[in-house]
């Protein structure tokens, strides 16, 4: 049988997820609860004795929520240049001079962002490439691919995940 929560503990346990998961400040979990900043500062303490550190609960998710944002941010880059790429390509009111500027100025601003993204977190930059590289793989395939196929290139993919983020870009 379960035991039930006194009322402090549920409240110790909002405070930690409105802390840690709702980013809210001491005040404001006060004020969200009903309790002082000081009661609040005490469930802190008693966490912190149970092996819930807030400040540490609360930077790993930050630093997790970083590390899938700046993965999602280089391949949206991506797909943005090829998006890009491919609206100069089809675009009827530009000459072939034209088109070759904008394709070249594309290509350069590309590049640069590319040495920004490898200097700044190489290991999400990998990724990220990794990632569109599979989902546009993938995307042009599934048609032409009977689905039992799909689904053993998907677990291929999976088996191998360790070997595929393991490229020098």
């Amino acid at each position: 049988m379960a035991t039930k929560l006194s009322n402090a503990d549920r409240n110790r346990l909002l405070s930690r997820s409105l802390f840690v998961d709702a980013n809210k400040s001491y005040k404001e979990v006060a004020e969200t609860l009903g309790v002082s900043d000081k009661t609040v500062g005490n469930y802190q303490v008693k966490d912190k004795a149970l092996g819930f550190d807030w400040l540490t609960l609360r930077a790993t998710k930050h630093i997790s929520k970083a590390n899938d944002t700046k993965e999602n941010m280089y391949s949206m880059f991506t797909q943005y240049m090829f998006d890009s790429l491919k609206e100069i390509r089809e675009n009827e009111d530009l000459g072939p001079g034209q088109k070759s500027e904008a394709i070249a100025s594309l290509g350069d601003s590309f590049s640069k962002m590319g040495k920004i993204a490898r200097q700044e977190d190489p290991e999400a930059y990998k990724l990220g490439i990794i990632k569109y590289t599979i989902e546009t793989l993938l995307s042009h395939i599934k048609d032409i691919v009977p689905s039992e196929h799909m689904e053993n290139i998907v677990a291929k993919i999976h088996d191998i995940d360790v070997e595929l983020s393991n490229v020098s870009i």
